[in-house]
């Protein structure tokens, strides 16, 4: 199952909130469908109480909503899912959305991570060679910045 590619404007304080590694696949597994924090943590072989957590502070800070509430057995479940996969962080100056700085965190193996670099080695190589072509460049250019950061497992 799939998720469909959301973008959300936010604000520093809602940054510093899906910054963490775990937080990050919470909301892409709650793009893909509406769970609860349980269910979260068995997807993600964690403990229910720390998921519970993470969920909340995202809930409260405006990132997930509560899509539905069900009672099973005496028990309320709730069910949420995320507003959106991809953030742009709203600054005073209200920059143009193709301007503003857009990030995303993954988890990669080491594997992916070297097939990414290749990816991303022939992505850079096919717009470097767009961009010696141009005999009138254009006057407004782009800046391309890549951070890939190993985690420690603590962060992850």
């Amino acid at each position: 199952m799939g998720y469909i590619k959301k973008t959300m404007d936010i604000n520093l304080e809602q940054q510093k909130l899906i910054s963490s590694p775990i937080r990050v696949k919470i909301i892409y597994l709650l793009a893909m469908k509406a769970m609860t924090a349980k269910q979260v943590a068995d997807e993600l072989g964690k403990s229910a109480g720390s998921i519970h957590y993470h969920i909340q502070q995202l809930f409260n800070g405006g990132i997930l909503e509560l899509e539905e509430t069900k009672e099973n057995r005496g028990i309320i479940e709730k069910y949420y899912r995320s507003k959106a996969t991809h953030f742009n962080l709203k600054n005073d100056e209200e920059k143009p959305a193709s301007e503003q700085v857009q990030g995303t965190f993954i988890s990669l193996t080491e594997d992916d991570r070297k097939e990414l670099q290749e990816d991303l080695d022939a992505l850079f190589l096919k717009y470097v060679k767009k961009s010696a072509e141009k005999k009138d460049a254009e006057k407004m250019s782009y800046e391309i910045s890549f951070t890939l950061k190993k985690q420690t497992q603590e962060e992850s």
